[in-house]
């Protein structure tokens, strides 16, 4: 079970369009979801589900839905669980907060939602519009979804820990998405080969008309440099089977191939991503992506209506890439009022030390150690392409690595955050090496 908290916390996801709605103020943007997956229940031995409920504190037993929970997590998660149970229910279908954990970084929580007079939810459920009082850059995933009882299981996180300290705070629900439909290996029907020598008409974009983006093209334009786009609408190239999204526009700009989708104003969370696969099956990803939208005289303007996958290809040969999409759509759009008050109570109180590392993109400038992990606190711009690697020196000489990184950049300012494969207990650690800086850490 060791293993139990990496994998827990690692799908704690946290997309590039969650850091864009943050630092752009986009609350509805859903621009880049991840692929969902969805674990199975693991059920333990009855002698080991009363240590759970021990080790969750004594109240817990006295919460049914809380025990049911301590069996689709890791015993070591359960350990730092708080029992919460409170309930809203509206329009037939009942919210249930069944517990949460939190640091100084972030707060998790478990949420259960349970249609009790029809057939509205099911394992696909997606939290759409849900709102924490003081938490920021939400995300939510299913953990677990019973059939008999049409009961879905979610782990909610928000990032802002230290707000949420010994406070009631307020979880409200106004609507979810559910029966999405994801359609896998879709073929774009066009020869990337005959684009390699033929003109394309550009237009410029700057960060003005941008949502939300990743990789090399999108921090340019987040350093205020302008691009080049393709120019939107040049082709209608429909997809099988697929009636949300099209492709607007193709060409190679550059040396890289731009792949320019435009997708449906009546598809409320549509989303996918798009990829090369050569003759051997190997799947290149883009290397960019820029979301913007188009007003009527053809104009780019801020939106998300517009996404440009970007590819680079200089040393591809395009007569052997085909161009594949993976896309989900909408199923169910549900609305209603589910909101519920609770108090969180952290783990523990954090350790601070002091950490100063120029990493290029930014500054370190502080470190803290929770059992949750290593954050490191600085300024700047933190990149994808950064090796940071973090280790923790116990006092029995055992080394662990934090092998799992959530970072989260908000108007220059980083907090960048290693992940351990099972707690850490304060008590026993030694020392912090950070790219080889080792930081001591006192009794």
């Amino acid at each position: 079970m060791k293993n139990k908290l990496k994998q827990e916390l690692e799908q704690i996801e946290i997309p590039k369009e969650l850091h864009m709605r943050a630092k752009l103020g986009v609350e509805k943007a859903k621009l880049e979801q991840p692929r969902r997956t969805f674990k199975k229940a693991i059920v333990f031995p009855a002698a080991a589900a009363l240590f759970l409920i021990g080790s969750a504190g004594v109240s817990a037993a006295a919460f049914p839905s809380f025990n049911h929970l301590l069996s689709l997590v890791s015993p070591d998660i359960a350990l730092f669980l708080q029992p919460i149970e409170t309930t809203s229910e509206d329009k037939g279908i009942k919210m249930k907060v069944i517990g949460a954990m939190n640091d100084d970084e972030m707060a998790v929580i478990y949420v259960t939602m349970q249609d009790l007079t029809g057939n509205r939810i099911d394992k696909t459920l997606d939290l759409y519009d849900y709102t924490l009082t003081e938490g920021h850059m939400f995300n939510s995933q299913i953990v677990d979804y019973d059939k008999d009882t049409n009961t879905a299981t979610l782990r909610v996180q928000a990032n802002g820990g230290t707000n949420l300290n010994h406070k009631k705070i307020n979880f409200q629900i106004s609507s979810f998405l559910s029966y999405k439909h994801n359609h896998d290996g879709i073929h774009v029907d066009t020869h990337l080969a005959d684009l390699k020598n033929k003109e394309v008409a550009t237009v410029s974009i700057n960060s003005d008309s941008t949502s939300g983006g990743g990789g090399e093209m999108f921090d340019k334009l987040e350093k205020g440099e302008k691009i080049e786009i393709l120019k939107p609408n040049e082709t209608t190239l429909s997809l099988p089977k697929i009636k949300f999204m099209h492709v607007s526009n193709i060409g190679i700009v550059d040396g890289q191939l731009h792949v320019q989708t435009k997708w449906s104003d009546d598809d409320i969370d549509s989303h996918g991503d798009f990829y090369l696969v050569d003759s051997f099956g190997k799947q290149i990803n883009a290397s960019s992506s820029v979301h913007y939208g188009v007003d009527k005289s053809g104009k780019t303007v801020y939106g998300n209506k517009y996404v440009e996958y970007i590819f680079d290809v200089n040393n591809e040969d395009l007569s052997k890439l085909k161009l594949m999409g993976h896309l989900v759509s909408n199923g169910n759009f549900t609305k209603g009022d589910w909101s519920t008050t609770f108090k969180l109570h952290s783990v523990e109180n954090e350790k601070s030390l002091n950490f100063n590392e120029d990493f290029g993109s930014w500054k370190a400038t502080k470190m803290t150690l929770s059992s949750l992990g290593v954050t490191l606190y600085g300024k700047g711009q933190f990149k994808d392409t950064d090796n940071i690697k973090v280790s923790v020196k116990m006092k029995n000489g055992s080394i662990q690595s934090l092998d799992s990184l959530q970072n989260f950049s908000d108007n220059k300012s980083v907090k960048a955050k290693f992940l351990p494969s099972s707690p850490l207990d304060l008590s026993k650690i030694k020392a912090i090496n950070v790219n080889g800086i080792v930081v001591k850490v006192s009794k």
